[in-house]
């Protein structure tokens, strides 16, 4: 039985990882320069053709198809020859897992170990002062405030508007999905290892649902589609859709998606990305600061406009009444203890702890730029 040889992707698979963690050199242009491109463009290009996330249908299905599948074997368990059908099951099962398997690691798994994205900056990262981090929380500060007048002047060109609390409403996924892809596009110029991709974010049904697990954004490898959260706050979304398109892009390492997610932002023409953007940095930034000196970012907090205070009050709202839900608690629990799982198993090895890495990216970049 000649499909018996997919069976021979799991040993390949776990080749290519061992070769990825042991030389990053083979990371980098194997697999997430080539192997990962070869099959992620054209795959994604045509999962891209569906407006909708094939990932969320298959996710929905999933169950549906293991009761139709346990039936159906039954079924045939007490109607044919229980041994050969035992076997053909045995078979085709593992020769499905076998494809998934590679698929996940040519796809996702390998581009965990590629370089370091600072390698592909003008800049390197060192150990910093809580001065300067006070520094960038300022420079940020204001940025977002800047960068919130610019998207209220500019909010009916840019399709986009803020309700009479001037919180950002985000209505057309299409239009933001199409302005990050161009955003992308920009930043091609000053960083070429962004080419060579295809997908795009995909919006997902069940949104509400998905934020109980707290996620607002996934990575789905087997169909190469960056599907984002809807229901969460408005101004997040651009900065959600770059964190994900990052993913598609090779970069797997979550504090690294997020400094892109960023770095594509703040460098878009649109005021309302450029807003997303600096109010992802500043967010991560000020943690910092409070668990470092809470009075210094109690004035940065004060540096805020009401219209930027707007946003963050949402979002805060958001997610306190979904806490007070004992659902919640539960199945983000769940959720955060899988992803943690899930990061150390890639390499990742702080777990959830190693989004702090971003910290170190955005002074390490505020430092270069104000040296220029």
């Amino acid at each position: 039985m000649k499909r018996k040889y997919f069976l021979l992707l799991i040993p390949v698979s776990i080749l290519c990882i061992l070769l990825a963690k042991m030389f990053p050199a083979v990371a980098e242009y194997i697999f997430a320069r080539g192997l990962f491109k070869i099959i992620s463009v054209p795959l994604g290009f045509i999962t891209g053709l569906f407006p909708f996330s094939i990932a969320e249908l298959l996710l929905i299905l999933f169950p549906v198809c293991i009761v139709v599948l346990i039936v159906r074997f039954c079924y045939q368990m007490l109607k044919g020859n229980r041994k050969e059908i035992l076997k053909r099951w045995v078979v085709n099962t593992g020769v499905f897992v076998s494809i998934l398997v590679f698929l996940f690691t040519t796809l996702c798994g390998t581009n965990y170990y590629r370089f370091e994205f600072e390698q592909f900056c003008e800049f390197e990262i060192e150990e910093y002062s809580k001065e300067e981090l006070y520094s960038l929380c300022e420079y940020l500060a204001e940025k977002v405030n800047e960068s919130k007048r610019e998207l209220m002047e500019t909010e009916g060109e840019e399709g986009i508007r803020t309700d009479k609390n001037k919180v950002v409403i985000l209505e057309d996924f299409s239009e933001v999905a199409e302005d990050a892809k161009k955003a992308y596009q920009k930043l091609e110029k000053n960083y070429p290892v962004f080419k060579y991709s295809t997908g795009a974010p995909k919006p997902v049904f069940l949104s509400e649902y998905m934020s109980y697990t707290g996620i607002v954004g996934i990575y789905f490898p087997f169909t190469v589609e960056a599907n984002v959260n809807t229901d969460v706050a408005g101004y997040n979304r651009p900065a959600d859709m770059c964190h994900e398109l990052a993913h598609l892009h090779g970069f797997m390492r979550e504090n690294e998606a997020n400094f892109i997610s960023y770095l594509v932002c703040t460098n878009s023409d649109k005021a309302y990305f450029r807003y997303s953007g600096y109010m992802l940095g500043y967010i991560y930034a000020t943690n910092a600061l409070y668990d470092e000196d809470i009075e210094k970012y109690m004035q940065i907090s004060s540096i805020l406009s009401e219209e930027v205070r707007a946003d963050l009050d949402f979002e805060h709202e958001y997610w306190k009444e979904l806490e007070s839900k004992d659902s919640y608690q539960t199945i983000e629990a769940v959720s955060d203890k899988v992803n943690d799982t899930y990061l150390k198993a890639n390499g990742q090895t702080d777990g959830v702890k190693s989004y702090g890495k971003m910290v170190d990216l955005l002074i390490a970049q505020y430092l270069a730029e104000s040296q220029q």
